[in-house]
């Protein structure tokens, strides 16, 4: 018999990081009858105010993870949206004889961007073409660039220190651009593919058998030539879904089976182009389109529910994926990317009004007040992810515009910081 106050009261779940994205698998585990701690270091952390518990730990040190874990005698630990918090909290996980739900090696295969396109072509998986890797870049390297080009650090997402060049202009500066976020201190070099459609699409493991669950379209706005251009909003169903299936679902299986990967979600980012697909990175944990959500509208699975039973028991079997999951969603949905212009914040106002507009399902807010939102072109410059449903695509950015004429953030001069930049073609 189930416990009245969940399944799981009176057992510990700490959360290895605190940033907003943290909010639903918070209240889920609370849902659950889990006590909630959360752990970062940075006091005015948005996810800190969420949990039952929260402490000023750094999740970069993992001794400190792992004496703050036995100290609260926590059951399990649950971290996503940082890849360098994967493999913290792994490494803390194994100390800690707790489950997680991959192996290190699994994380070096696929979280750098570098060691995930070998990982991708020893099966086969169509990626990019690079032309430098390293941190110790010289003239004849830059030589063999062929442009554009776009310069990435090897080990960190978001689009921070990411810059796209159409000549050597510039390559110092891009370089010592992508190389200050790495962790590694190095950079990857791309060819940059432009002109296509950007897709994201989300794999679910269960058991060994390989689903499709989501798949989207990415609407981007350049700013600029040199910028790596933001997304506005992620578009559920992908109109690309047979490409997907038939140009690389196939070796990626065969990749994941190869990784010994039997439970979990994987998402990849790829661009279509001149009708072939290239994959161009990975993210082995949520992503921030919390596309979990989506699936569950569409299927009734709740993917958030079994990786916070991974996370107390090992286990990943709450739901059975089999004639369940289908990518092919009956409605439209969408992940909006709500952006803020550079400055402190003040003052939130009509959060509550957004929540109630019809088509308006959830909102996770990423910044608190007092953050500020930097100038990088980063997605660090996202005050909130929204995610919305409607019977066709004009209705969605018609509510993302909607959204973004109510919703006010003020900076310390009265300035509101939501941009607005829904594209007007596509609001006819």
């Amino acid at each position: 018999m189930i416990n009245p106050k969940g399944e799981y009261y009176g057992k510990k779940l700490l959360f290895v990081g605190a940033s907003g994205h943290f909010e639903p698998s918070i209240k889920k585990a609370q849902e659950m009858g889990l006590f909630t701690i959360v752990i970062n270091n940075n006091p005015n952390a948005m996810a800190k105010q969420y949990a039952d518990l929260a402490a000023d730990v750094d999740t970069y040190v993992v001794d400190e993870i792992v004496d703050f874990a036995r100290e609260q005698k926590v059951d399990g630990l649950f971290t996503s949206w940082n890849d360098m918090n994967l493999f913290h909290t792994q490494a803390a996980t194994e100390k800690l004889g707790l489950p997680f739900f991959a192996t290190k090696e699994q994380l070096d295969a696929l979280v750098f961007k570098y060691d995930f396109k070998v990982t991708c072509r020893k099966y086969g998986v169509p990626v990019t073409p690079e032309f430098y890797v390293g941190g110790d870049l010289t003239e004849e390297d830059i030589a063999k660039f062929e442009y554009p080009v776009i310069f990435k650090p090897i080990d960190s997402g978001g689009t921070r220190g990411m810059t796209v060049l159409h000549s050597p202009e510039g390559v110092w500066e891009a370089y010592e651009k992508a190389l200050a976020p790495s962790e590694a201190r190095k950079v990857v070099v791309e060819k940059y593919l432009r002109n296509g459609n950007l897709v994201v699409f989300d794999i679910c493991v269960q058991n060994d058998n390989v689903y499709l669950c989501a798949a989207m379209d990415r609407c981007i706005v350049r700013t600029s030539e040199s910028e790596v251009p933001l997304a506005i909003s992620y578009m559920y169903p992908s109109k690309h879904i047979d490409v997907i299936e038939s140009q690389v679902m196939k070796p990626i299986t065969d990749m994941i089976h190869g990784l010994g990967i039997h439970n979990g979600i994987i998402s990849f980012d790829g661009m279509i182009s001149e009708g072939k697909l290239y994959l161009i990175e990975t993210q082995y944990r949520w992503g921030g389109t919390h596309f979990y959500k989506f699936v569950k509208a569409e299927s009734g699975v709740d993917l958030l529910e079994m990786m916070i039973d991974q996370a107390i028991t090992g286990k990943y079997d709450r739901y059975d994926f089999a004639g369940k999951i289908d990518v092919n969603y009956k409605r439209h949905y969408a992940c909006q990317n709500l952006q803020a212009w550079p400055g402190t914040i003040k003052e939130v106002q009509n959060i509550d009004k957004v929540c109630e507009m019809e088509g308006v399902d959830w909102l996770v807010q990423i910044k608190n007040i007092g953050d500020r939102v930097p100038d990088d072109g980063s997605t660090a410059q996202n005050f909130a992810k929204i995610g919305l449903s409607a019977d066709n695509e004009r209705d969605i950015y018609k509510l993302m515009d909607k959204i973004q004429k109510t919703l006010v953030v003020l900076d310390e001069n009265g300035n509101n910081l939501i941009k607005n930049n829904v594209p007007e073609e596509l609001l006819k």
